[in-house]
């Protein structure tokens, strides 16, 4: 998407705001990168490349980048707003950060990063995306990660059963307040502020951007994807954290 941004904004309070917003709605957001770094730290002898699917604003990069000081993290999404902000972020880690705009959605996009990753990870955004879509980029991933990489997801997986996703869903909305910090902007808060800054209308760019809806808000369940992992070639499958119907699960590129 062609969008001019302006040169005068405080970048550094909009990225604030954003993990404030974000914290709002993900509940122990921190934790989660923090285990899949750690995660990365336990099943690789060496990180030397490594790829966010749907990276936003960078927030699950950094972590990353001061676990692995060798490492060098391509980020890509396909939301130019988002990645002003993660530009921004990055600054400091400019010669080990390469920011990628593209849709993966359609086809050509791995030509763009590369191949041979070691670790490839990714945190509420495959939600987005359909099954059909999603069953498709795991193959993609397994395509570009080395053999032993990792792949893994932090986000929403829901339950097949009615009953346990009415419980999981009660259980996320006492883990919100819980976690919950003051003075954050909800969702459609953050992003009617931010286009004020940017001088964009954001909801007629955000249309155009993303298209009718076509993912799974409370997220497949984990059975679907440990299936579709499968498929594309991963092996050692599994869960490794779980909160309410939201999940961290992966495995390891055969």
């Amino acid at each position: 998407m062609d969008v001019t941004l302006p040169n005068n904004i405080d970048w550094q309070t909009w990225i604030r705001r954003w993990d404030k917003m974000q914290d709002l709605y993900i509940p122990a957001r921190k934790e989660r990168f923090e285990i899949i770094a750690r995660l990365i730290t336990d099943t690789q002898r060496k990180v030397l490349r490594v790829l966010d699917i749907g990276c936003g604003t960078g927030s699950l990069m950094m972590p990353i980048l001061k676990t692995f000081p060798n490492a060098g993290v391509w980020g890509i999404e396909f939301d130019s707003t988002l990645l002003a902000l993660a530009e921004k972020r990055f600054v400091k880690f400019s010669k080990r950060t390469l920011l990628v705009e593209a849709d993966l959605r359609k086809s050509g996009w791995t030509g763009l990063v590369g191949s041979r990753f070691d670790a490839i990870v990714s945190a509420t955004a495959l939600h987005w995306f359909s099954p059909e879509q999603l069953s498709r980029l795991y193959k993609q991933f397994a395509r570009i990660l080395r053999p032993g990489g990792i792949f893994l997801n932090a986000d929403h997986a829901g339950s097949a059963c009615k009953q346990i996703q009415k419980d999981w869903e009660n259980q996320r909305r006492f883990l919100s307040r819980k976690y919950e910090k003051g003075n954050a902007d909800d969702w459609d808060g953050f992003w009617r502020a931010y286009g004020r800054e940017l001088k964009i209308n954001v909801k007629d760019f955000r249309k155009k951007l993303t298209g009718a809806w076509v993912g799974t808000e409370l997220g497949l369940p984990l059975q679907w994807h440990f299936e579709k992992l499968k498929e594309a070639g991963f092996m050692k499958i599994d869960c490794f954290w779980r909160m309410a119907y939201d999940a961290i699960y992966g495995g390891i590129k055969k």
